[in-house]
């Protein structure tokens, strides 16, 4: 599910004369997120950069991290969370079933895994500085009957739980997607009619073919179709039929979902934990970016300056029905400029204001035709059909399917 496995960037750690210079701009910061795509304890540098990020936050900036948790020790925990503080630490754990999580996260142990985390949970209320501790959890056909189990026995340790669903950068990933990117309106609207699939779009286009020789063939499909535009367009929605017709296993493992997640909400609600899900259906009306709506920046281990974490670096991804090149969107390098200058760029606040008005200025492929068509606008992420530059006409953060922890 890691996009390193599809990149071809060069793994690298941030340099540290580099983060000395960018920590002398953390003087209005809220918040420090010291992950990327990566596992920050294999940087050698790491605790060297917390306690500088430390001395250089406001009194009230908050220190947050990401972990897989292998390299996480006691040890190690010691010396973070008893001297230097942080506020709030992650565990990525999909799975409590041990042999399922060695076979997805390769090279991991799950028992020193779980026995560094149990180790982490015991020192809250002990610690230099409060801190959260929380799970993030990627959700795919293969873990979805374990998420309940994980939310059992996780939630008497933590404060939070987040799901995300998973962003597929391979065709194994998006066969095991439990998601579709289609709204679920103009699904509500056309879920009777489901079941005839292709052989719907086929009688309506000989029906088109007819009329044009006056021959009386698809009336009733052309009939069918035009019902369902109507509906669609009268609540402000496109229909994609091809990516319906597509999509109809993917449909009927939603509503699994939908009673895992309930389960799940019974269950941390019970041990009063905070639990993030994410939607079961994008809503081409309801989107925002996370990110712009946070104002957050991501600066990449070579000190360029992104929007997001799905623009930090080039690779594919597997959406609608097609192969998308995402390009990487770049900012400005701290190298040679200042945080502040990089933000205040006439091009970076022109991509965050048109960011702010989400669902007006972006358009959404899911419910378009054409996206599953090879639509030139959806082959990369350079421009959209509105002549938004870079587009994001495709991102499943906005519709809150992928959730990243900011």
């Amino acid at each position: 599910m890691c996009v390193r496995r599809v990149w071809r960037a060069k793994p690298t750690d941030i340099n540290l004369d580099l983060f000395r210079k960018l920590a002398s701009s953390f003087n209005g910061l809220d918040r420090l997120i010291l992950y990327g795509q990566g596992e920050p304890f294999l940087n050698p540098n790491f605790l060297q950069i917390l306690k500088i990020s430390r001395e250089n936050l406001p009194k009230d900036g908050e220190i947050f991290f990401s972990t897989n948790g292998s390299l996480f020790s006691p040890h190690i925990a010691e010396k973070i969370i008893m001297n230097i503080g942080v506020d709030s630490i992650s565990f990525s754990i999909d799975t409590v079933d041990t042999m399922k999580l060695s076979s997805t996260r390769r090279g991991a142990e799950p028992k020193t895994i779980m026995k560094n985390f149990q180790y982490i949970a015991g020192m809250r209320g002990k610690a230099i500085r409060d801190f959260k501790l929380g799970i993030e959890a990627v959700l795919m056909k293969w873990n979805l009957n374990d998420l309940p189990k994980l939310v059992e026995e996780l939630a008497e340790y933590v404060d939070y739980i987040l799901v995300s669903h998973a962003i597929p950068y391979t065709d194994d990933a998006f066969r095991e997607l439990t998601y579709v990117t289609l709204s679920k309106t103009p699904l509500e609207i056309m879920k009777t009619s489901l079941s005839y699939g292709w052989d719907l779009i086929r009688e309506a286009s000989y029906g088109l073919l007819g009329r044009a020789y006056e021959m009386d063939i698809g009336a009733k499909a052309i009939e069918i179709i035009n019902e369902f535009w109507r509906k669609a367009e009268d609540n402000g929605y496109w229909i994609n039929l091809p990516l319906m017709f597509e999509s109809i296993d993917k449909i009927k493992i939603i509503s699994r979902v939908e009673k895992c997640f309930h389960e799940c909400m019974r269950i941390a609600s019970k041990y009063q934990i905070e639990l993030k899900l994410p939607n079961l259906y994008p809503d081409a009306r309801r989107r925002k970016c996370p990110y712009v709506d946070k104002n957050v920046a991501f600066i990449r281990a070579d000190g360029k300056v992104t929007p997001c974490l799905e623009f930090a670096y080039s690779h594919p991804v597997y959406v609608n029905m097609h192969v998308k090149e995402v390009k990487e969107v770049i900012f400005g390098d701290l190298k040679s400029e200042r945080i502040d200058d990089v933000w205040n760029k006439n091009s970076y606040v022109k991509f965050r204001k048109i960011r702010r008005s989400f669902t007006n200025n972006i358009p959404w492929c899911g419910d378009c035709s054409y996206s599953t068509m090879k639509c030139f606008f959806t082959k990369t992420n350079e421009m959209d059909c509105y002549t938004n530059e870079p587009g994001c006409n495709e991102c499943i953060y906005s519709v809150n399917l992928a959730q990243c922890n900011i």
